[in-house]
């Protein structure tokens, strides 16, 4: 048994989308441990170590305010360690109340570059690592693919089920495993397989039981790179796509995770930074925790702001207004969290408009485009005069045929700009340039009718 010695140093951080100070979240684990939410997540250092995401903790009721505890689970800072790099993984509580943490131990010089490892804790927050229990893919995976381990208490079988993101056959699947000790671990077969018609990887997969069904979350590790999920009345499945739209948000949110306090849902993620902290450029890994409500309707999870959150930060009322063809109104900025809130009246004249941010700078407007032909809402980090010439960065499909109105929530904390629409589809982003900046709703096409 190899164990830490640890000197925690907690710090308080109240934000809708919280990072460490001088670190980025990637890849959340969040555990319900029936009093609060504790959040594990890969931290992105960015320093100079050979070794790099050790297992860090946040921990909260509300998801505004968060006790940030730092790392609890250090990588090996050695060239030949298995855990040179820390995967993501997940944690679970027994029943005689100790946590187990199963995590990916990654290291791209060895071989097998990935291995499933295990760790013991009385508090959730001091570890031991449990080395003995490190346990490679069985012969019908790729070694090199097996990673993002999720462990849950199967009541049915009696046993706990660990999920897998492996490669069989030339494509991604997700594996089941399972274990009556959480030592040792059964190799069961192919879990899902990819249905996407491509051969991508599904990374961080969740399985959770909420009102009736099953929900299976996944990330498409190429292509879309977006969290998808799949739908089953038993826990073996057959898993389904819902009808029309399989995911919640763009390629500004990723490697989510769903977790359920039994009353309520959720799909915890993070929002990435951009290389070189610029807004021309692509997005990279890890970048600042987010987090949707998810509630069941028709037969769909549809995201929302969490209620917690709303009880909480400054919401701001669009008053009653019209916007004529060509015009804009512009809203001053602002230092603390704001939840931007109101309606806006979908007529035969309500064809194209755009939320502009850092609207001072002609040159540098960035843009997210509502375009109700294409039935799209998108964010162009361009200029409009320039975005025929560009694809979008993000764009979520938004039906606004048959609606009378849509209803806006728009969150603006620092440089994270998250926006709802009729709590059916999100839309998040990173703005560095959105910052300390005002911005302004400009029609492009035909008028726009706000409301309160």
């Amino acid at each position: 048994m190899l164990s830490k010695q640890y000197l925690t140093v907690k710090t308080t951080i109240q934000q809708v989308y919280p990072r460490s100070e001088d670190s980025f979240v990637g890849d959340p684990m969040p555990y319900f441990n029936g009093e609060e939410f504790m959040v594990y997540y890969l931290e992105d250092l960015r320093d100079d170590q050979i070794g790099f995401h050790p297992f860090s903790l946040m921990t909260t009721t509300d998801f505004f305010n968060y006790t940030d505890y730092g790392e609890v689970i250090p990588f090996v800072n050695d060239y030949g360690d298995q855990e040179l790099a820390l995967g993501t993984g997940s944690v679970i509580i027994d029943s005689d109340g100790l946590y187990h943490a199963f995590y990916t131990g990654h290291n791209g010089s060895l071989s097998p570059k990935e291995a499933i490892m295990h760790a013991t804790s009385k508090d959730g927050v001091k570890w031991d690592k449990q080395p003995e229990h490190t346990f490679f893919s069985s012969s019908q995976y790729e070694a090199d693919d097996f990673r993002d381990p999720y462990v849950f208490y199967e009541e049915d079988s009696e046993e706990y089920w660990m999920l897998i993101t492996a490669r069989h056959d030339g494509t991604g699947v997700i594996a089941r495993y399972t274990s009556t000790d959480l030592k040792t671990w059964e190799d069961q077969g192919v879990f899902f397989e990819n249905d996407f018609g491509n051969d991508s990887n599904l990374e961080c997969p969740s399985l959770v039981f909420f009102d009736g069904k099953w929900y299976l979350a996944f990330s498409d590790q190429w292509d879309q790179r977006v969290v998808h999920y799949r739908i089953a009345d038993d826990v073996k499945g057959p898993f389904v796509k819902p009808i029309n739209l399989d995911h919640w948000d763009s390629s500004g949110f990723y490697a989510g995770r769903l977790e359920t306090d039994g009353e309520k849902l959720y799909i915890v993620g993070w929002i990435p930074t951009k290389e070189r902290h610029r807004d021309n450029q692509n997005y990279n890994w890890a970048g600042n925790l987010a987090v949707h409500e998810l509630i069941v309707k028709d037969g769909h999870l549809l995201p929302t702001l969490p209620e917690s959150v709303k009880e909480q930060v400054n919401t701001v009322f669009f008053t009653d207004q019209t916007i004529p063809e060509g015009e804009s109104i512009t809203f001053d900025a602002n230092e603390e969290t704001v939840l931007y809130s109101g309606n806006v009246v979908l007529d035969e004249q309500t064809k194209k408009w755009a939320f502009q941010f850092n609207s001072e700078e002609s040159q540098s407007k960035l843009n997210i485009i509502f375009d109700t032909e294409l039935n799209t809402v998108a964010y162009y980090n361009r200029p409009l005069d320039m975005v025929k010439q560009y694809e979008p960065q993000t764009a979520m499909p938004f039906d606004f045929a048959n609606r009378s109105s849509v209803d806006i929530k728009l969150v603006l904390e620092n440089d994270i700009v998250v926006l709802y629409l009729d709590d059916e589809v999100v839309l998040s982003n990173r703005m560095y340039q959105a910052e300390g900046s005002d911005w302004a709703i400009q029609t492009i096409e035909g008028h726009l009718n706000i409301e309160s």
